[in-house]
């Protein structure tokens, strides 16, 4: 089981001591989800977290990036993928430069898992699967519809969206490549702690931990 984080939306001046810590602890990937950050505010962010995690960081946004860091990868929102040249002219230059990364996209409805992409994505990010207070599927997923794409799409999912100690085991169960954590985390007091109390309890229950 992949753990992954997504930073919060939002700008938050305390949050990349935090991902170093978070990396230090063995967080392998990060999506670095700030849809209202310029190139510049994104550029100071990454330049917050020590040269040697940057390899762990997928950006959302402002792609370019990549080529000036040495970043894991990128994610492709809907967005970029309607922007045809846009998409063409960046996967050109990874081309040219001989660049490998990573790439990943979203998937918000269970129906989409069957699509037939352009571009080979390392995986996809699905949900929102959870619903967090209940713990119970969110409308629209269910456990037979998931199983069966985990198994016949020839894909690999990061269930995302509610995650927390009961729903990572479910989605462990389930099949998934991994979870992604988000709001479990940035909305508690101590987030790093938060994550930590993950890894026991993964540890606990037997799930392996990349």
């Amino acid at each position: 089981m992949e753990l992954t984080v997504i930073t919060s939306s939002k700008k938050n001046d305390d949050e990349p001591a935090v991902v170093t810590k978070l990396f230090e602890a063995g967080l392998s990937t990060l999506h670095l989800r700030k849809p209202r950050f310029s190139t510049k505010q994104l550029s100071a962010y990454i330049e917050k977290i020590p040269t040697h995690f940057h390899n762990r960081i997928i950006i959302h946004s402002h792609h370019d990036l990549i080529f000036k860091y040495n970043l894991k990868g990128v994610h492709f929102t809907d967005v970029h993928l309607e922007r045809k040249f846009k998409k063409w002219w960046f996967l050109r230059k990874l081309r040219v430069r001989n660049k490998k990364i990573f790439s990943s996209r979203s998937y918000h409805k269970l129906s989409e898992v069957y699509n037939t992409e352009e571009i080979k994505f390392n995986y996809y990010l699905l949900g929102t699967v959870f619903n967090a207070l209940t713990n119970t599927f969110y409308s629209g997923f269910y456990e037979h519809g998931l199983t069966a794409a985990i198994k016949t799409s020839g894909k690999d999912f990061i269930a995302r969206g509610g995650i927390n100690e009961q729903t990572i085991e479910k989605a462990y169960h389930l099949g998934f490549k991994g979870a992604a954590l988000n709001s479990y985390l940035w909305k508690s007091e101590n987030p790093f702690q938060k994550y930590v109390e993950i890894l026991d309890f993964c540890k606990e229950k037997g799930i392996p931990v990349d």
